[in-house]
Formats: C-alpha cells, sequence, structure tokens
C-alpha cells in the first residue's frame, strides 16, 4: 500500500513542523515520503509541501485540499502526524513502513492509531490478533477514535470523514483539529456512514518495553502506582488525584513503534509543562533544548 507521512501545519508553527519533520528523518529509517500543508513556503530546502490555496485558519480546508492532492499521486494511505508530535525516540520501521499498511488494508479499516493511553480507562475494546501483535477494535461509542495523535488512515476514508464534516463544520471557529476529533466522531456514530472504516489502535501489549525509556517507565510507573495507592488508602480519593498527577510525565508518554506524548509538545499555544518534566526525568537533555530553541523562533516571530 503506497503511504506517505502528512504533517498539517500554519505558518507560526513552520519551525516546530520543521522540527518534527527532523525528528523523524532521525527516528524513523526509510520512512515514507513527507508532506507539510497549510504552509505558503517549504519548511526546510527541499521539503515536499502542498500548495496552500485556502485561508490559512482553515484547518479544514486546507486538510481537505491535501488529502485530495496526495491521492492523486498515487498515494492509499497516510500518517497524519500534526506538528507538534516529533517521535521522540527511535521508531519501529518494519512496523511503520510495512506491518501496519499492510494491517491497514487487510483488515479494511479506516484508522490505526499509535497512541495508546497508558492510564487505565472503561473502554470496553474488542483485541484482535495482527502480526503486529494485539489491535484494540475501538467501538463507535468511544469519543477518540478520531484521534489526531499520530496514526495511519486510509486516505479514502479520511477523505469521506472530511466530506461530512465539510457540510456541518460550517464557522470559521469550528474548523479546526479539535472540532475534527470530537465532531467526527459523535457525526459518523449518528449518520452510521458506510464509507468510513472501523478504528483501531495499538494495544498495549505491543509497546516496547525493554528499550531504555521502557525500562524507565516501567520504574517511574511503578513508583508512582505505589505512591498513589498509599496517598489513596490514607488520604482518600484527593490525595490519590493528587499524587497521581505527580507522575503525569511517566503516564503520558506512549512508546511502541512511533514513541509520542499525550497532547504534544505545546497544549494550548504554550509549551507543555508536562512534556519538559518528561525531558528532565527521562535524561532527554539534548531534546529538551532543540525544543526549547524552536520553541523561541516561535515566540521570536510573535514579537
Amino acid at each position: 500500500m503506497k503511504t506517505c507521512i502528512l504533517i498539517p501545519s500554519y505558518e507560526k508553527y513552520r519551525v516546530l513542523a520543521g522540527f518534527t519533520a527532523s525528528q523523524i528523518d532521525r527516528h524513523w529509517r526509510d520512512h515514507p515520503p513527507i508532506y507539510f500543508c497549510g504552509l505558503s513556503a517549504p519548511t526546510r530546502k527541499n521539503d515536499a509541501f502542498l500548495l496552500l490555496r485556502r485561508d490559512s485558519d482553515d484547518w479544514l480546508s486546507i486538510l481537505i485540499d491535501a488529502v485530495r492532492e496526495v491521492q492523486e499521486r498515487g498515494f492509499k494511505a497516510v500518517y497524519l502526524i500534526l506538528d507538534d508530535h516529533p517521535p521522540l525516540g527511535p521508531c519501529e520501521a518494519n512496523t511503520l513502513n510495512q506491518t501496519l499498511p499492510a494491517t491497514l488494508e487487510r483488515l479494511e479499516a479506516g484508522t490505526i492509531s499509535l497512541f495508546r493511553p497508558e492510564l487505565v480507562d472503561s473502554l470496553e475494546k474488542e483485541l484482535v490478533n495482527e502480526p503486529v501483535s494485539k489491535l484494540e477494535r475501538l467501538p463507535e461509542s468511544y469519543l477518540w477514535r478520531y484521534s489526531l495523535h499520530p496514526g495511519l488512515w486510509s486516505l479514502s476514508v479520511l477523505a469521506a470523514l472530511l466530506s461530512q464534516l465539510d457540510t456541518i463544520l460550517l464557522t470559521p471557529d469550528t474548523r479546526n483539529p479539535w472540532a475534527f476529533e470530537r465532531v467526527g466522531a459523535i457525526h459518523v456514530a449518528s449518520t452510521q456512514c458506510v464509507d468510513i472504516g472501523l478504528s483501531y489502535r495499538i494495544s498495549h501489549a505491543h509497546q516496547r518495553t525493554w528499550n531504555k525509556d521502557g525500562l524507565i517507565t516501567v520504574c517511574y510507573e511503578s513508583l508512582g502506582n505505589c505512591a498513589r495507592k498509599m496517598a489513596g488508602s490514607l488520604g482518600g480519593p484527593e490525595a490519590w488525584e493528587r499524587v497521581s498527577h505527580r507522575f503525569d510525565f511517566a503516564y503520558h508518554f506512549c512508546g511502541g513503534p512511533y514513541p509520542m506524548f499525550w497532547r504534544g509538545i505545546m497544549e494550548k499555544g504554550r509549551p507543555n509543562q508536562e512534556f519538559r518534566r518528561f525531558c528532565r526525568f527521562f535524561l532527554k537533555w539534548d531534546l529538551m533544548r532543540r525544543v526549547a530553541q524552536a520553541i523561541q523562533q516561535i515566540d521570536g516571530q510573535t514579537e
């Protein structure tokens, strides 16, 4: 299945989009071609970017144009990666380049999310045995099945979903990634559109635990689980919650084929403070320095 990577962005985050692409170059061996959309010019020399034809604030229309253009170039699947979701460590190239696209095609799936929350949720999921290990089939009732954390999409399914959203998200303040995630899931569930394939995500069982980051994660999570259990026993639910949040830097890291951090390295237009704590506790000093440099350039553009 011919696959590419698409990074939607806009002018303010141009540097961040370039940083994410550089991290992909660094950590994802033999990755598919990268395309940028939402920018008026290439982020880096020789970058492949798709022509901006819409208002730069109309994220939904920009993505519609980009999906149509990569389809015209013969691609059938796309890794949709927002500009603030760089890989945080070595990727599993064989899984991303070969196994997941083949699985997407075999299951006739709409999307396979690369993000799997560490915290236990109440989701009733169906495990599917695949060469990629186990996938979780997400029920239609699950609000975040169209999460914009990095994931693999069937381009035909993504185009169908965007086409639907284009008819209901009509005002400028709704044509954004947040509405894509929330309204998309609700609308498709209510209309039961046959063009939208089933949604899956990587299961916890597939995440690698025997690399350095995985071992550090296990240590911090074990410590966090013991600390919050003791806090809950002594101080009740409020103490449990307070202590639990102190370990969010570990709980919000997601290993696996594309290591990432929940909500990315930016949050509401500002640096994600939990991500900075993650870098400190996981000894990723170089990553923290390079992210800080990119954010400084963004801040310099707005001064």
